[in-house]
């Protein structure tokens, strides 16, 4: 009969440990109207030009509750002051990004490559939350990650679309961004810095806490 005589590690595959949620919104269901910026042709449509919101995660910082090495990212809820696409039952499209900085705060030369993005088409809404899963799910490393999310809403003018992100002024544990080149922001700039300290941007990455688990081969002499 034989034994085993070696066992040689392969690539490490993940364990999924639990559901977990992060956040940076200290109050992360309530949309309130008014807190809310754009860069937007103004009164009476306010049609938005192209408009990216984001934040960033240390995801060192989560833990707890991130306190396996692996994090996957499964989707992101964000909030929606309104969404107006001239007409009763009609949708616009938002589109989610997802990145690895090398930098917190991050700006577009510290950004990865796009790990995941999801568009959807968004019903006319207001204040309200909108869950939006992810068909791509990165993995990011606790230790090293920096997550950002980027909501990025196109040009909406020739069909008459107005978005405004979900905001409030409750407290937040980090800052929300804004890059609108129209405006005159052709980087990710932090919102306090341009004079709106009040846009806490409300978001939550929901997604799973993992450990890397070792696949053993084992020989038989």
């Amino acid at each position: 009969h034989g034994n085993p005589s070696s066992a040689a590690a392969s690539p490490s595959a993940p364990e999924v440990v639990g559901g977990t949620s992060i956040t940076q919104s200290t109050n992360a269901s309530t949309v309130t109207t008014g807190a809310s910026v754009s860069c937007n042709g103004g009164a009476p449509g306010f049609f938005h030009t192209d408009n990216s919101y984001y934040r960033a995660f240390t995801l060192s910082a989560f833990n707890p509750p991130l306190d396996q090495l692996q994090f996957m990212v499964q989707a992101v809820t964000i909030g929606i002051e309104t969404a107006n696409a001239s007409g009763v039952g009609t949708t616009q499209p938002v589109t989610i990004n997802i990145f690895n900085s090398s930098a917190n705060p991050p700006t577009l030369a510290t950004l990865g490559p796009v790990l995941s993005t999801q568009t959807v088409n968004v019903s006319d809404q207001s204040n309200s939350t909108l869950l939006i899963p992810l068909v791509t799910q990165p993995v990011f490393t606790v230790g090293t990650g920096i997550l950002v999310v980027e909501v990025f809403t196109p040009n909406g003018q020739a069909a008459g679309h107005s978005f405004f992100m979900g905001a409030n002024a409750l407290g937040q544990s980090g800052p929300s961004f804004i890059r609108a080149a129209p405006c005159g922001l052709t980087d990710i700039g932090n919102l306090t810095g341009i004079g709106f300290p009040n846009m806490h941007v409300v978001m939550t990455v929901h997604g799973n806490s993992q450990a890397p688990v070792e696949l053993l081969d084992l020989s038989v002499d």
